[in-house]
């Protein structure tokens, strides 16, 4: 009787340490599970933020026959801003930083207006939307400051990364 008695009183340590280690392993596979899921979250708003700057373009587009000719997301942040076309340009959700934008027109310098332009953003899984140009110039585009890519001659990726995960549209 004395020993059921004292049995009674609690759990043992052993049975305290097996009950923790199987917890912290539960709890190390959602962690683990979450970690993809907070990337997909992320990669879902530079969509969605990349889309709001093309609606914002053609809009800009429709008053001023021409796209912004302007060298960066910065400078593309006055043009759009300032304009009333959207009240701020979205920025990359995990780094703070700004999406790639690129003007083409007829001359290296389209001193005759932007007719197009190319948006990029890098995602961080390699899935992309069906929209993806896959790190493709727009037809018979020529760039209005020397570059033709967002990739390899400009960082789409951020720090290194592949083509792959370069999401990049136009208004083709």
């Amino acid at each position: 009787m004395h020993t059921i008695a004292a049995r009674l009183r609690g759990f043992t340590l052993i049975e305290l340490l097996v009950v923790i280690a199987i917890i912290g392993i539960l709890a190390s596979i959602m962690i683990a599970g979450l970690s993809g899921a907070k990337a997909s979250g992320r990669d879902a708003k530079r969509i969605s933020d990349i889309k709001n700057i093309q609606l914002a373009l053609g809009l800009y587009y429709n008053d001023n026959l021409s796209y912004p000719k302007v060298a960066d997301a910065n400078n593309l942040a006055t043009a759009l801003v300032n304009g009333g076309y959207i009240s701020k340009i979205p920025t990359d959700p995990l780094t703070g930083g700004s999406y790639m934008y690129a003007p083409f027109g007829a001359t290296t310098a389209c001193s005759g207006g932007a007719s197009k332009y190319h948006l990029g953003a890098a995602l961080e899984n390699a899935t992309m939307p069906s929209d993806d140009l896959g790190g493709t110039v727009p037809n018979g585009a020529v760039a209005c400051f020397g570059y033709n890519d967002f990739y390899p001659t400009k960082d789409c990726t951020q720090g290194g990364g592949t083509p792959d995960q370069c999401y990049d549209v136009t208004n083709n």
